[in-house]
C-alpha cells in the first residue's frame, strides 16, 4: 500500500502562480490531471471567486501557462482546460519520475496545496528534496498510509470500527441514548470503560479524517 501525502508547496516559479498572484482573490481547484507529456500536462481546473473573469486574462500573461479553453461558466466558478509549459520547478515531471500519483489540489495566493500518492515514503523524501533544491518551500500537512480495500473506512482501527457499529446498533447515539457504554462493552466482551474509550477515539478519528 501507498502513502496519501497533503502536501504545501509556495514558489513564484510553480504553475499558475503569476496568474494567481495578479488575481489574488481566487481559488483553483484542479479536479483532474492528465499527465500524458510529463512537460505539458493538461489540468481541469475549477476558478472561483473570479466574476469578471480576470483570470483568464492574466493566464495569458504567465509564462507556465502554453493554453487556456473555457469548457463551462456556472454559479460554481469557470472550467478551464489548461495545458501548461514545462515550469521552472517541473513538478509534474517528477511525478511521473517517482510513480506518483496526483489526486488533486488547490492553487490560492499562498501557494499550491496537493494530495498524492506516493509509492513509499523513500519518494516522498526524493520528492521533498527535489522541490527545496530548486528554491520551493515544502510542507507536509499530513500523511496517512493508503489504506486495503478490506480495511475499516475513514483511518478507524479494528476495536474503534467495531466499537462504533456496536454502538449505533445498540443505540447508543440515539436520541434519547438507548444503550449505555456497559451495555456495549458487554456485547464487545470489554469493560464500560473500554467501549466508551474506542468509542470516543473512533469518533475523533472519523472527525478528523471526514472534516
Amino acid at each position: 500500500m501507498g502513502l496519501i501525502a497533503e502536501i504545501r508547496l509556495t514558489s513564484i516559479d510553480l504553475p499558475l502562480t503569476g496568474a494567481v498572484a495578479a488575481v489574488p482573490s481566487v481559488t483553483v481547484y484542479i479536479e483532474r490531471i492528465l499527465v500524458v507529456d510529463p512537460d505539458s500536462p493538461v489540468m481541469l481546473c475549477r476558478v472561483v471567486d473570479d466574476p469578471e473573469n480576470e483570470f483568464r486574462d492574466a493566464m495569458t500573461d504567465d509564462p507556465t501557462v502554453d493554453s487556456a479553453v473555457t469548457l463551462d461558466e456556472s454559479d460554481a466558478g469557470t472550467l478551464y482546460r489548461i495545458k501548461l509549459r514545462d515550469p521552472p520547478v517541473p513538478i509534474y515531471r517528477k511525478y511521473i519520475e517517482l510513480g506518483t500519483t496526483p489526486l488533486g489540489g488547490i492553487v490560492t495566493v499562498d501557494g499550491w496545496w496537493g494530495r498524492s500518492r506516493f509509492p513509499d515514503r523513500e519518494s516522498l523524501a526524493e520528492y521533498r528534496e527535489f522541490c527545496i533544491d530548486r528554491g520551493a518551500t515544502f510542507q507536509l500537512e499530513r500523511l496517512t498510509r493508503e489504506s486495503a480495500a478490506d480495511d475499516p473506512p475513514l483511518g478507524l482501527t479494528d476495536e474503534q470500527y467495531e466499537a462504533l457499529v456496536a454502538a449505533r446498533d445498540a443505540g447508543y447515539f440515539a436520541v434519547p441514548r438507548e444503550a449505555s457504554t456497559e451495555e456495549v462493552g458487554n456485547q464487545l466482551g470489554i469493560s464500560g470503560p473500554s467501549a466508551s474509550e474506542r468509542i470516543r477515539r473512533g469518533i475523533d478519528r472519523v472527525l478528523e479524517n471526514a472534516l
